[in-house]
């Protein structure tokens, strides 16, 4: 199984907790992502890795009704809840497409949007560098690209998900950790793909976001995204046993972890064939 594959069945899974298990994170951030990227009333946008629609959602209605967001992933229970949630806003601006994002051309190819949004999906990719030029080639010349990427995880953070790996160790034979190879971290590293790739006038940012788990909700908020990955070894029927092992181990009632995220826009060089709204 190729590893976009993989990642597909990973988030696939994940799906109906993703987001819901009360710890809000990737909403507050495509909310940023959106505003970063500066959108303007009536303009086009391709979210590409939409998920459920973090920044699908407040993307939509930031270009109001005369513009247009296209939501692809390659996850189908992550697209059937994004497109819940557009029926449930009301949204007659928004759609989603299966696909994935190098191959966006075959599935848009007249498409030249205004905005290309990556909300937190550069890193889980085997090539970024090629579907950044993807991205790029969607762009109408002058058109915008908006990325963001978690950075490297806070001390208080590695504390908390070292404890987890030493706690859930006997169950997963001490596969714990993350379940991809991080890269792009550094800003310099995210600037370059950026502009190695078709792309210029990188800017990047760095937003910090507050997250507060409960001991009795780490286990649900590992499950709910990516690292799910390193729990599936885990034998169903000793799911409540690893559960437990966990929750007892950890010594604290609340762990407040802030997160960074690192956000990047850059432009197509050229000019816009048409008139701004």
């Amino acid at each position: 199984m190729d590893a976009k594959t993989y990642m597909a069945g990973v988030f696939d899974r994940a799906s109906g907790t993703y987001e819901r298990v009360g710890v809000p994170f990737f909403g507050p951030v495509g909310a940023e992502l959106v505003r970063q990227a500066g959108l303007r009333r009536g303009e086009s946008v391709l979210d590409a890795g939409c998920g459920t629609g973090a920044s699908l959602i407040p993307a939509a209605r930031a270009v109001g009704p005369l513009g247009l967001v296209v939501g692809l992933d390659l996850a189908p229970g992550m697209l059937a809840v994004a497109n819940a949630e557009i029926e449930r806003h009301g949204l007659s601006n928004a759609t989603v497409l299966s696909g994935d994002i190098e191959q966006a051309s075959i599935l848009l190819p007249a498409a030249r949007f205004d905005t290309v949004l990556a909300g937190m999906m550069l890193y889980f990719l085997p090539d970024p560098a090629a579907a950044v030029r993807a991205m790029a080639g969607l762009l109408r010349p002058g058109g915008r690209l908006a990325a963001s990427l978690l950075a490297q995880p806070s001390p208080a953070e590695a504390d908390l998900l070292g404890q987890v790996a030493l706690a859930l160790a006997p169950f997963t034979n001490g596969a714990g950790g993350a379940p991809f190879t991080h890269r792009l971290n550094t800003e310099r590293e995210l600037a370059d793909l950026l502009s190695g790739n078709g792309l210029a006038g990188v800017r990047c940012e760095e937003v910090v976001f507050e997250v507060s788990v409960e001991r009795g909700q780490v286990w649900d908020w590992l499950w709910s995204a990516a690292r799910r990955a390193s729990l599936e070894s885990i034998p169903q029927e000793r799911h409540p046993d690893a559960r437990a092992a966990l929750e007892s181990s950890l010594p604290e009632e609340v762990y407040v972890l802030p997160r960074t995220v690192r956000f990047a826009t850059a432009v197509r060089p050229g000019s816009l064939l048409r008139p701004r709204p």
